[in-house]
């Protein structure tokens, strides 16, 4: 289970909507020094990321929580957010230079690379219907996992277990 703090911004429902702070595990390693990402990283900042997710443990506005995904579930929106679309544009490209050589020889470089763009639109939207699917939408909501109490130093925390 991968977890990360969040503060809860919003009530909707069953649903509560939590705001967390996007880091970057840059800077961290031996050779945070000479790397160009750790460069990247602080010219983009942390950002803020808001997420939706079930209400089971009952918080309110304002509540710290820790929340978390599957590791399972994050290795398949990987692979259905990079590998699939690419697997499709690499398919699309291949197949039409193998048809255009045949019937336009002259062009096979213009439609090797239309039908590589168009591939990987159609692969981004294939991610997106199934993702979208009722069956799957449980797999990748993140899981309210214990709430946090703030206590009067904003720097310690304390865990409340749920009853």
């Amino acid at each position: 289970m991968i977890e990360e703090q969040a503060v809860v911004v919003k009530l909707e429902g069953k649903y509560v909507w939590l705001e967390t702070q996007r880091q970057s595990s840059c800077g961290h390693c031996s050779v945070k020094d000479g790397c160009g990402t750790q460069v990247l990283g602080k010219a983009l900042g942390n950002k803020t990321v808001i997420v939706r997710c079930l209400n089971s443990l009952h918080v309110a506005m304002g509540d710290v929580v820790v929340v978390g995904i599957k590791e399972s579930a994050l290795l398949k929106g990987s692979l259905l957010l990079y590998f699939l679309p690419l697997l499709i544009m690499i398919f699309s490209a291949g197949l039409s230079v193998m048809i255009s050589q045949r019937w336009f020889p002259e062009l096979v470089d213009f439609i090797a690379i239309i039908s590589s763009f168009l591939g990987l639109l159609c692969g981004l939207v294939v991610s997106r219907k199934y993702v979208q699917g009722a069956n799957n939408t449980a797999d990748f909501e993140p899981l309210l996992l214990r709430k946090l109490e703030k206590s009067m130093d904003e720097h310690e925390i304390k865990i409340i277990l749920p009853s």
